[in-house]
């Protein structure tokens, strides 16, 4: 029985959406169109800030160059974030126009 990938596919663009604020004690946190706001790490902003129309796979490339992780588990660890904050709206994943 085949498996269904849980990835988010290469043909995807990622666009943030909200704003980067700070909690009362300098958390940052991301804040969607709502006004909702989610206590995350810099990691996470940095992520968020390069996710302006940036294809998945260019997005993967920017990642690697910075991980000493391999390709599959930053592929697997980059698709499960995304997932993440487009679940709380504070980015949307779109498939791109082919």
């Amino acid at each position: 029985m085949l498996r269904r990938s849980r990835e988010i596919g290469s043909n995807k663009i990622i666009l943030r959406r909200g704003m980067v604020g700070n909690d009362k004690d300098g958390t940052p946190l991301l804040i969607n169109e709502k006004g909702e706001g989610y206590r995350v790490n810099d990691t996470a902003v940095s992520l968020w800030n390069m996710c302006n129309g940036i294809s998945f796979n260019d997005l993967l490339l920017e990642v690697l160059r910075i991980s000493s992780d391999s390709e599959e588990e930053v592929r697997k660890s980059l698709s499960e974030m995304l997932k993440q904050l487009d679940r709380v709206s504070v980015i949307e994943i779109k498939k791109t126009k082919q």
